[in-house]
């Protein structure tokens, strides 16, 4: 029997091998089986930067509104600005509950696969956060939205959600990842950089399926590397 032994690990090995090399078959194959193009609900949120500065940047100069896409497989959002050399591009993947940071700052172009579960690459979490739905409803850039007051145990704010659109794990880039709604109005913090998003346009949209793909002229790093890259960039130096 004791000769049997490594023939049996050896095959279990195998095995576990296989398996996993079917599941990773699979999983990719999902990807390509995507159609060309797919429906997506896009919300256009206005930007109100709630300090003057962020680090040694002012404020003003930074852009004006994130480009959001939701759909049934994928939620991408893009900031872009100064003349198309900068852009920060996050991608969900809600089956997998993955998210992607991509970041092209003047030519230096670098993406973080996050893991399962985890927040974008810089984007600050509260250590406690409670939620209250108030009651109050207002429309917000065409969307019936219902007041949610936030507790993070520092400081109390509103956020708004809507039931207007439907789609799984619509918060998944934000701390407010419990809030089964897209949010029509909320607060974020990008290492630095305070943030009001209302949503200022809302339409369907058919778009390209390839925007949720890793361009090839970026390169893969770490996410201490990233949140490095990202707070540099509010610095001087």
């Amino acid at each position: 029997m004791r000769n049997f032994m490594p023939l049996i690990v050896s095959f279990k090995y195998l095995f576990a091998c296989f398996v996993l090399s079917i599941l990773l078959l699979v999983s990719c194959r999902r990807n390509v089986d995507l159609p060309d193009t797919i429906d997506a609900y896009y919300v256009k949120y206005q930007i109100q930067y709630l300090e003057t500065k962020a680090g040694d940047i002012p404020t003003r100069i930074l852009p004006g509104h994130m480009d959001t896409y939701y759909t049934k497989y994928f939620i991408l959002s893009r900031i872009e600005g100064f003349f198309n050399q900068f852009s920060l591009i996050q991608i969900a993947n809600l089956r997998h509950r993955r998210v992607t940071t991509l970041l092209n700052f003047f030519g230096n172009k670098v993406f973080y696969i996050g893991g399962h579960g985890e927040l974008p690459a810089a984007i600050i979490e509260p250590d406690h956060i409670s939620y209250k739905y108030t009651g109050e409803t207002k429309v917000i850039g065409g969307l019936n939205s219902e007041q949610i007051t936030v507790d993070t145990g520092e400081e109390q704010f509103n956020i708004y959600s809507t039931k207007d659109f439907n789609v799984r794990r619509p918060n998944i880039t934000t701390p407010f990842r419990s809030i089964n709604d897209p949010l029509s109005e909320f607060r974020i913090q990008l290492s630095l950089l305070k943030m009001n998003l209302t949503c200022a346009e809302f339409e369907s949209k058919t778009i390209e399926s390839k925007i949720f793909t890793i361009p090839q002229d970026y390169r893969p790093v770490s996410r201490d590397d990233m949140e490095e890259i990202i707070n540099s960039l509010f610095t001087k130096e």
